[in-house]
């Protein structure tokens, strides 16, 4: 019985003590305090940084660099470990550069805010999650140094190839030419003022020919408008002609051969009567003749009548 007792107490214990423990093992694991574990992978140069370099946010301390060395899958890449605070402001659009601490202090690992997400980046330590790696300042002012020279280099070379024997030849024609046209500028420019004077003569005498032809111009409209109205004459003849061209062409044609076979009625008589009148020119004074009546008509007496032969 007294065994018993001594089984069921110690079983007690070991129950309370692994209780204990498991309590003991999540608080030191949820410690407000513990680190979180991230990680770097780049191609790019760390130089200047070191295990225990600074992380720092908007110029803040909020982790380290616990590990850095090759990756051991591609050593032409560098893979930091990093331990940062809970409370440091990591998110999807973090990203790391390389910063100088000062002008002569030594290096630090800059966290940057970029374009994307702010949600939390989520961690652990079997899978920490990566940050991304930029270009520092430094290393950009570097290449693109290296590119200016790049670029110097060769504008020196251009320079040299316009510069030889022959093209500072032209140059210096060039500029002699330019010294006897800036001597010539000279002189024109001492000339200016009388230049200047006849010009404004010339503008006064321009103004008095613009109102002499203003006045001829006035002068000129009383004429104008009597052309006008002769024209408006010519206009109304012209018409009136139409109008009886087309009048005689309606009316005067279709009647132009009863008229001339009235005109050759005419002559015929008239060419008669002047006959007559040669033959008989006391007919135009005393009238024509009388003719003796004839069979039937009065004063016929079967032969001549005595008054006449």
């Amino acid at each position: 019985m007294e065994n018993r007792a001594h089984a069921i107490v110690a079983v007690v214990f070991l129950l309370v003590f692994l209780a204990g423990a498991i309590l003991v093992y999540y608080w030191l694991a949820d410690r407000p305090d513990e680190p979180l574990a991230y990680e770097i992978v780049t191609s790019q140069s760390v130089g200047g940084l070191a295990e225990q370099s600074d992380v720092r946010f908007k110029g803040l301390l909020v982790g380290h660099v616990a590990k850095l060395g090759f990756d051991p899958d591609d050593r032409s890449r560098v893979v930091m470990h990093l331990q940062l605070k809970r409370d440091a402001y990591v998110t999807h659009a973090t990203y790391a550069v390389v910063a100088m601490q000062g002008l002569t202090g030594g290096s630090v690992l800059e966290l940057k805010l970029g374009k994307g997400s702010r949600a939390p980046l989520a961690t652990s330590d079997k899978h920490p999650a990566q940050i991304p790696m930029h270009q520092s300042l430094l290393d950009f002012l570097a290449s693109s140094a290296r590119k200016d020279m790049q670029d110097l280099q060769d504008v020196l070379a251009s320079a040299r190839k316009v510069l030889d024997s022959d093209n500072r030849q032209h140059i210096a024609a060039s500029l002699q030419q330019i010294d006897t046209a800036t001597r010539k500028l000279a002189v024109i420019e001492a000339q200016l003022p009388a230049l200047l004077d006849n010009v404004q003569r010339s503008v006064v005498q321009s103004h008095a020919l613009i109102a002499h032809a203003d006045a001829l111009v006035r002068d000129a409209q009383t004429p104008v408008r009597n052309a006008a109205k002769l024209e408006a004459s010519i206009q109304a003849l012209a018409e009136s002609s139409r109008q009886l061209s087309d009048k005689l062409n309606s009316q005067t044609v279709p009647n132009v051969d009863t008229l001339s076979e009235s005109l050759l009625r005419t002559s015929r008589q008239l060419d008669e009567v002047l006959g007559e009148l040669k033959a008989k020119p006391q007919s135009l004074i005393f009238g024509p003749p009388r003719h003796p009546p004839g069979p039937g008509e009065p004063g016929f007496n079967g032969g001549h009548d005595k008054d006449h032969p």
